[in-house]
């Protein structure tokens, strides 16, 4: 179905932008040369409202329906009609050129929180910062495009190219990021360039590409009680072994890779045998041929664990992510570094972003951007409130600049 709406807009598109062009580029043009001049400040305080709503939602949901049914109803208060959802659950609004051009500049957020719970995500503001479970990166991000959203639909904001906003299931919720595959599939052979919406993160430039796997290792032993006749480790022991074994090995001088252990799990709790476990572990590395030694060393040891103390040992490789292409997205990177000094906002360099990585892989040139800065902590996100206006001017200020940094590239 989305494949099928996509062509009848293109068509519309040709037939309808010769009348734009002659009618409304101008204004559209005089909008831009303002942009330096907008009051952020007001775009700031709703994009805090919005987050705070957002964040309150419970998640996941089916299809993460209800955050996006709150989306969707903001979108129709903006008055924008070309809304459009798919059996995924993305969310998706257009915002045609003037003019004739084909092609799409992809805005997106992520929407979601595997980690929700009422009393962690309810939001405290106090005056320089909001603080919530999840608030920074889901919340904020989403939050942030909405209101962009509204933006560009009050103040006729349109480019040389089709801009195409899109709320997707995050990874968080996704983790194998098939609602945004889902997108792509359909969407993808038009689109250009794409800017991906974070919560936090302001004067990040992500410039270092990595790629990773993420394995769960399942283990289980024999039942029994506590002080009973029997051979054999615990779970937990289990465990315990193959994380001492490769949770702590440098795997070249240069730490370009290494080995996370980001969750293990095993047993009930006191006075009972821990039969039972669960480990979550990462691999991460800035080299192709590196990352595939790894996994090999790593599934290889835990297989010889689990044959050496005779316990069922079950590795089950969740995903696989892609390094991105460095050359691929220079060009918005040195925009986005361009718009951080203009704004006098201090730049760093990051880790790539998943979706900007599965974005790589269509060769569509992406770029992540934070709102603001803060921080994550065990219970909860500590959001810094002052730095929005600045976040959101960066946004205006590259979405502007992206269709000149591609210069005549279309998808």
């Amino acid at each position: 179905m989305l494949k099928s709406v996509r062509k009848i807009y293109l068509a519309l598109r040709r037939v309808s932008g010769f009348f734009g062009l002659m009618f409304g580029g101008r204004a559209a043009r005089e909008a831009l040369k303002g942009l330096s001049k907008v009051d952020a400040a007001a775009y700031a305080s709703r994009i805090v409202s919005d987050a705070v709503l957002l964040n309150d939602i419970p998640s996941p949901s089916d299809s993460e329906n209800l955050r996006m049914e709150f989306i969707v109803q903001r979108l129709g208060e903006f008055g924008i009609s070309n809304i459009f959802t798919d059996e995924t659950g993305n969310v998706i609004a257009l915002f045609p050129a003037f003019g004739t051009r084909r092609d799409y500049l992809l805005v997106v957020a992520e929407v979601g929180d595997a980690n929700f719970s009422p009393l962690g995500n309810s939001v405290h503001l106090g005056k320089d910062q909001a603080y919530g479970q999840g608030l920074g990166e889901r919340s904020f991000g989403a939050a942030a495009l909405l209101v962009f959203a509204e933006f560009a639909q009050a103040t006729g904001f349109h480019l040389d190219k089709n801009l195409l906003v899109l709320f997707t299931r995050s990874s968080s919720v996704d983790e194998r990021e098939e609602a945004f595959r889902h997108f792509l599939d359909g969407w993808g052979a038009n689109i250009s360039g794409a800017v991906l919406v974070r919560g936090t993160g302001l004067g990040v430039v992500e410039s270092k590409h990595i790629g990773s796997y993420r394995l769960t290792v399942d283990v289980r032993t024999q039942e029994r009680e506590l002080l009973s006749q029997g051979d054999g480790a615990s779970a937990a022991a289990v465990l315990g072994g193959i994380a001492s074994q490769i949770g702590g090995i440098t795997w070249d001088e240069r730490r370009t890779a290494m080995v996370n252990i980001a969750r293990m799990e095993a047993g009930v709790g006191y006075g009972h045998w821990s039969a039972q476990g669960e480990m979550d572990i990462e691999i991460v590395a800035e080299d192709d041929r590196l990352l595939e030694t790894i996994k090999s060393v790593v599934t290889g040891t835990i297989a010889k664990a689990g044959q050496t103390v005779g316990t069922k040992v079950d590795t089950l490789v969740r995903f696989k992510r892609s390094f991105g292409d460095p050359g691929l997205n220079s060009a918005l990177r040195g925009l986005l570094g361009t718009v951080l000094s203009r704004l006098g906002v201090r730049s760093d360099i990051g880790f790539l972003s998943e979706k900007v990585s599965v974005l790589n892989e269509k060769g569509i040139p992406a770029v992540a951007v934070g709102i603001t800065t803060g921080m994550a902590t065990l219970e909860r996100d500590e959001v810094d409130l002052e730095p929005l206006a600045r976040g959101f001017r960066q946004l205006l200020l590259l979405i502007e600049g992206i269709p000149d940094a591609l210069g005549g590239r279309e998808g």
